[in-house]
């Protein structure tokens, strides 16, 4: 006899009181990435609640069952589950329990790309809460609409959305949800590369979750925050605020969190060019996701072990990786992961030469990035497609799609696609003109080459800078020696400023 079933002959009267303990001991479980177990507990429940025909408590349960699928990128059994608990709450009438099956399978969708049927979902659940009015129930709905119009790129949106959730959980006094919503307004402004605006609201998130003792909120807040000073090239300071989400999630076992930190800690040893350590890094991270069985995870730690690879030269280790990440994410159906992977094997066989086959690789990346909306990718997307077409001379097809990457770049404000865009547009410019006499022609190359240059110091970017002072200085010498063209003092000039810039982008 099961320890469940002796509990339950000795308290029948008293079965909502066992399967609520279950659940809370399942939730904790479920944080120190003991998910085998935490499911057995809820399953128990299940059993329970089914024992004494509880519709409520066997919905509840199913309903926590898809959590916990959902926590290790089941998603197969995690819609199973969701599904079933909608069933019965629509049969039971219990409107904010279907508001609450309806959020669990906007996730998946979400998660698996389908953004128009995630927000289907979450729209259904917001309308739900609206008409029963569950305030604090229409934060979250808010919320999960704000995440996808981000996912889509479209930020103006998810600020929108983002902001009405912050606005109900503030009159309601929901500091837990008020932390949330800070953070993700804040990863809006991260993604859009307004770092001092992405840095205040992290902060602001973070200090509600210091007063309240969110410890789990703390660990996510510390970690963004992190992630903002490695983008800044500020590693030092990066590496103090992983470490300080590290030790926090340590100590109450996130494990999940864990494996974001170490992966997030593996970055930064990459761009110091510390790729044993950045691999060293990697490694542990994607040995906590295999533990935990985050298939998703395992694809992103995947990707960026082959990264390191690819970085170091050895492309045959990068494309094992990425293939390894890009199967992964085809089995879970992980759209916008499997973009990334796409477009990191074609960049790979453009660094080797094989133009067809990264051509082949970046438009399958470039065609799922179309289909599941995410904009951001579609530019990096194009970008790559024009850089494949510049090398080639096919300067029509390069400049057809820079443009269209131009327009995306700047319809959404991204400006990390938009600096590369102008890089190449400058290099297509003098790939196009060199040798000839184009003054003109060379001054909007110029103007290319400010304009990146301008974007790179906003970003904090130390090899956007390199990239665009090496443009500078191309520009000047095709300018200072075209034929026919007299080597006056001015011409002179303009040799000695370019390898001075020469010089500041070797030195970055």
């Amino acid at each position: 006899m099961t320890l469940a079933k002796s509990i339950v002959n000795k308290y029948e009267f008293d079965h909502n009181r066992l399967i609520h303990i279950l659940k809370n001991q399942a939730e904790i479980l479920n944080l120190i990435g003991r998910n085998e177990e935490a499911l057995k507990d809820v399953k128990n429940g299940l059993n329970i609640a089914r024992k004494f025909s509880d519709k409520k408590s066997e919905a509840d349960c199913l309903l926590q069952l898809s959590d916990i699928y959902g926590s290790v990128s089941k998603y197969e059994q995690m819609i199973s589950s969701v599904k079933e608990s909608l069933l019965i709450y629509q049969e039971i009438s219990d409107r904010k329990g279907e508001a609450g099956s309806l959020d669990n399978i906007g996730y998946v969708h979400g998660s698996l790309g389908d953004y128009p049927k995630a927000l289907e979902c979450y729209s259904k659940s917001l309308k739900i809460r609206e008409e029963i009015g569950d305030r604090r129930g229409q934060g979250g709905s808010l919320n999960n609409i704000g995440y996808v119009h981000g996912s889509l790129g479209d930020y103006p949106k998810a600020l929108e959305y983002y902001s009405k959730s912050l606005k109900i959980r503030e009159e309601l006094g929901d500091r837990l949800g008020q932390g949330c919503s800070l953070n993700n307004i804040g990863s809006v402004h991260h993604r859009l590369g307004d770092y001092p605006k992405a840095l205040e609201y992290y902060s602001k998130s973070l200090k509600i979750r210091e007063e309240i003792g969110d410890r789990l909120g703390q660990g996510c807040s510390l970690n963004n925050i992190g992630s903002v000073h490695a983008r800044l090239g500020e590693y030092p300071l990066a590496l103090e605020y992983f470490s300080k989400s590290l030790e926090i999630q340590e100590e109450i076992g996130d494990r999940l969190g864990q494996g974001y930190c170490l992966n997030s800690i593996g970055y930064v040893h990459a761009r110091l060019g510390d790729y044993p350590k950045a691999l060293e890094y990697y490694s542990k991270s994607l040995k906590i996701r295999e533990e935990l069985g985050d298939r998703s995870g395992q694809g992103y730690s995947l990707n960026n072990i082959g990264s390191v690879h690819d970085r170091l030269g050895d492309y045959p280790k990068a494309l094992e990786y990425y293939s390894k990440s890009l199967k992964i994410r085809e089995e879970i159906g992980d759209r916008l992961g499997q973009g990334y992977s796409l477009n990191n094997i074609g960049s790979v066989h453009d660094r080797l030469g094989d133009y067809p086959k990264a051509l082949e690789y970046y438009s399958k990346s470039l065609k799922i990035r179309e289909e599941i909306g995410d904009r951001s990718g579609q530019g990096d997307s194009l970008n790559n497609i024009a850089g494949l077409y510049l090398e080639q001379e096919e300067f029509a097809s390069a400049r057809e799609f820079l443009l269209r990457a131009e327009k995306i770049a700047n319809e959404i404000g991204e400006k990390e696609v938009l600096r590369r865009v102008y890089v190449s547009l400058g290099e297509l410019i003098l790939a196009e003109t060199a040798g000839r006499k184009a003054y003109s022609v060379e001054r909007k190359a110029k103007t290319y080459a400010e304009t990146a240059l301008k974007l790179a110091e906003e970003l904090k970017s130390k090899s956007g800078k390199a990239e665009a002072l090496l443009l500078q200085a191309r520009i000047m010498v095709e300018q200072a020696s075209l034929p026919d063209t007299p080597l006056t003092p001015l011409n002179k000039g303009e040799f000695k400023e370019a390898g001075d810039k020469f010089k500041s982008a070797i030195s970055i």
